[in-house]
């Protein structure tokens, strides 16, 4: 049983006119979708791929004609995001007729060269939507697929933001939260499919693929506990955040995201994901997230989602740029990330909106009662972030795509990339933090065991151990854990990058330190000849099944975030 879309909400609703509607197309501008690479090399393949340094245009057909284009500009560096704008500053976009009498399918096409004979891109938006469900105005992001070179993992894609308005609309845009359009009772949501599309998903980390939701408590008195987790085989692929359970009281929104592990392809298994609630009063239905491998298809224009690839978001719907993106953005590993390699940690305890009805506003807390504003302010002014963020990628709240600065587009790993596959080397690695662990205690005493990650060499050629253990380390009162010490090791020249280590978690116990293993993670990294002196790392602790609590985990992966790897060459 699937929750009703409520198609009556206020922003979607025509008024009753006796005027004969129409509809116009307006394309506000072309985002190419950025990569963790240096930027002069990135443009260049932008433009060799898009146009080569020439003016390029989107022109707009349906089934049997030419509707209109737009005006051809060059790409162009903006502000956090790099191409072309047909809405700058108080002007906007020309309106291309759309025409009701024929069919809905518009396609659009980047075009450019001699005579604009080429055709670099293509696209596809279903208008339908808006004559069948009477709306004034809908909101578009179409991917665009390049048509003059092969699909792999140089290739740059681009995001087209579009706008179909009927001349029945007001005008009025407003910073609105997203629309909670499915209702199951005590709950509201804001989608039900999850998008990860599998022509980026290469397995070799050009584009952190991460889908989000907002839930809300509908209540008037009851708190409801949530939960969001992958289903069955969606366990190896998809990690959340935040991935513990929320408490979220009566009129409370929670956001959760969903991002896919850089080292995984593209499946073709059908995943799901479920919102579990747990209240006094449970929703009137499961609520199951569908996963797609693919990007939004034409005929399903109109479901609502909310995505994002690499720093490119991607909705059709309202996103409120003051309130919600903040949030969001603390939720996504590649926002999280500051310009010295680390992770600010915004997020780390789960972020919720809060309904304060003495202010009668919304307000943003964190799960554990620590207004955002003062999180964000904290993070903001710990060394190494980029200030430029605050001010350049927030600005941008008037697009539906929202970048960080050029200067760091690069997802905080500073510099060009090094070869460091002949050199000898220190390599330190920063552990993160593990969160969806039960607490654990001795039922006789009360006394809680302390925790430590161990490593061993697969490599025993190339890498040698200098610190192989960490300190004790306990259970926050959520139950996450962290550790503040590193392990540190020796790479030799032509070390192996791929499984080199594995590290080990066990559970050790206070009375006598007899050690418990819990699971192992392995310790991979892409390539040594072409790396930075800090790379992130993704470690996934596969828990051994002997182990005395693995049947009350949601998954057989404890998963790490915020880990990275940093180099310093020595001296030979």
């Amino acid at each position: 049983m699937s929750a009703p879309i409520d198609a009556n909400m206020s922003f979607w609703v025509k008024p009753v006119t006796h005027q004969p509607e129409t509809y116009k197309l307006y394309i506000n501008r072309i985002v190419f979708t950025d990569t963790a690479e240096e930027n002069s090399q990135w443009l260049a393949r932008v433009k060799r791929q898009w146009g080569s340094d020439q003016p390029i245009a989107i022109r707009v057909m349906n089934e049997s004609e030419h509707l209109g284009s737009t005006t051809p500009q060059m790409i162009g560096s903006h502000t956090g995001w790099t191409g072309v704008s047909w809405a700058d500053g108080e002007s906007e976009a020309v309106g291309i007729e759309v025409p009701s009498h024929q069919g809905p399918m518009l396609v659009l096409e980047v075009i450019g060269g001699k005579n604009a004979l080429s055709i670099y891109g293509t696209g596809l938006i279903n208008s339908s939507g808006m004559v069948t469900e009477k709306r004034q105005y809908a909101k578009y992001c179409v991917h665009l697929f390049p048509t003059q070179t092969a699909f792999d993992s140089k290739t740059v894609f681009a995001i087209v933001e579009a706008e179909i308005r009927s001349s029945a609309w007001d005008g009025r845009h407003g910073d609105e939260f997203a629309p909670l359009e499915y209702n199951f009772g005590s709950v509201r949501v804001s989608t039900l499919d999850f998008y990860f599309p599998s022509f980026v998903l290469t397995g070799t980390g050009e584009y952190i693929v991460s889908s989000a939701m907002c839930a809300m408590n509908m209540t008037e008195n009851g708190a409801l506990a949530m939960q969001l987790v992958p289903l069955a085989d969606a366990r190896d692929y998809i990690s959340v955040e935040p991935s513990q359970v929320i408490t979220v009281k009566p009129q409370q929104r929670v956001y959760f995201t969903a991002t896919w592990s850089i080292s995984e392809r593209a499946c073709m298994k059908e995943l799901q994901m479920q919102l579990l609630v747990n209240g006094s009063q449970p929703p009137s239905a499961p609520i199951t997230i569908s996963v797609h491998n693919s990007s939004p298809q034409p005929k399903s224009a109109d479901t609502p989602y909310l995505y994002w690839l690499n720093t490119t978001c991607i909705t059709n719907r309202q996103f409120s740029m003051s309130q919600e993106f903040p949030l969001v953005c603390a939720l996504l590993p590649v926002f999280r990330l500051v310009s010295n390699g680390r992770v600010a940690g915004l997020g780390a305890e789960g972020v919720i909106v809060a309904l304060d009805k003495d202010k009668g506003e919304n307000v943003l807390v964190r799960a554990d009662g620590v207004p955002v504003v003062s999180a964000l302010t904290a993070g903001l002014t710990t060394s190494g972030f980029d200030s430029s963020f605050t001010g350049d990628a927030w600005a941008q709240e008037n697009h539906n795509a929202w970048m960080m600065p050029d200067d760091a587009k690069r997802f905080a790993l500073d510099g060009p990339p090094l070869n460091l596959s002949e050199k000898t080397c220190q390599c330190t690695i920063h552990l993160g933090t593990i969160r969806g662990f039960p607490m654990v205690y001795e039922v006789l005493t009360g006394i809680s065991p302390s925790f430590q990650v161990s490593l061993t060499l697969l490599d025993q050629q190339g890498w040698q151990v200098v610190k192989g253990e960490t300190n004790a380390s306990y259970q926050s009162a959520s139950g996450s854990l962290r550790w503040d010490d590193q392990l540190v090791l020796i790479k030799w020249p032509g070390a192996s990058s791929k499984q080199f280590a594995r590290l080990n978690l066990t559970e050790v116990r206070p009375r006598d330190g007899d050690e418990t293993p819990i699971g192992a993670a392995l310790v991979s990294l892409y390539r040594l000849d072409r790396t930075r002196l800090q790379v992130g790392i993704q470690l996934a602790f596969h828990v051994y099944e002997t182990y005395s609590l693995y049947d009350t985990l949601h998954s057989s992966s404890l998963l790490m975030t915020d880990a990275f790897i940093a180099f310093s060459e020595l001296p030979v």
